[in-house]
């Protein structure tokens, strides 16, 4: 005699992993977290349990990238553009003589535009123009000086200062982030099938998502352009310490058969 195979759904919130997981039915469209699939008739139906987890890694940074714009204001387009242009070369050069190569200096973006202020203030000049730059160290702990080079040598806003990880370090992070979430996944997968009364019987697939950088960002530096750039107390400018965290999203879907025969 047939008998009916009611679909049993279990879903778990796992705050410290970041993982759910369902039981259920195989169906071909069901396979993710979320979906519970419909439940057939016959006792070869296929079960399976789907989890979807997250794996995190820190390290301490190994790259630095402060963002600096040189601007200028004057009552002439032209002006504007020769000022930007003298800041920019002395600003670039002191980088050069601090050791940095012309590629760790990139300029982000330039403009002149009309100064909104003049329209209330008509002392105010005229046009006004921004040429931003990204400097990229490899030496993190070079952030603060060279934050202070680029103020005492046209640099006039220091916009941000953060600390992240090279490529080849996020690739080696995304791997192990990878095998924590497929971890975590299993921990989570075995969990559910045993309060369901089901059994794990291998992977069915594996889907990875997407990997995200939590960077260590400075924004508040402005202080470095006060007082010629050293803080105004002759003492030089530096940044805190802490991690730079890759993350990583998985999604496995396991078979699972009944352990009550």
């Amino acid at each position: 005699m047939r008998r009916t195979i009611a679909v049993v759904a279990v879903a778990l919130l796992a705050a410290t992993a970041g993982c759910s997981a369902l039981v259920g039915t195989s169906n071909p469209t069901a396979d993710k977290p979320g979906d519970v699939s419909q439940p057939t008739d016959g006792e070869g139906a296929a079960r399976t349990v789907a989890v979807g987890a997250g794996g995190q890694v820190s390290t301490a940074p190994d790259r630095a990238v402060v963002r600096v714009a040189v601007t200028a204001r004057a009552d002439s387009v032209e002006t504007v553009r020769q000022r930007l242009a003298e800041n920019a070369s002395r600003m670039r050069e002191a980088l050069g003589e601090a050791g940095l190569s012309p590629e760790q200096i990139t300029s982000a973006r330039y403009d002149i535009g009309r100064n909104y202020e003049h329209e209330d203030r008509p002392s105010a000049p005229k046009f006004e123009g921004h040429h931003a730059f990204v400097v990229t160290l490899d030496e993190p702990d070079r952030a603060g000086e060279v934050v202070v080079v680029t103020v005492r040598n046209g640099a006039t806003n220091v916009d941000e200062v953060r600390f992240t990880v090279s490529p080849e370090t996020r690739r080696e992070l995304r791997e192990r982030a990878l095998s924590r979430a497929v971890e975590n996944a299993r921990g989570e997968a075995a969990v559910a099938a045993n309060g369901t009364g089901l059994e794990l019987a291998g992977v069915r697939t594996v889907q990875t998502g997407s990997v995200s950088v939590e960077p260590i960002r400075q924004r508040d530096v402005a202080f470095a352009t006060a007082g010629g750039g050293d803080g105004g107390g002759g003492v030089p400018t530096s940044f805190g310490g802490g991690k730079v965290t890759v993350g990583a999203q998985v999604t496995v879907v396991y078979n699972a058969t009944s352990t009550n025969g």
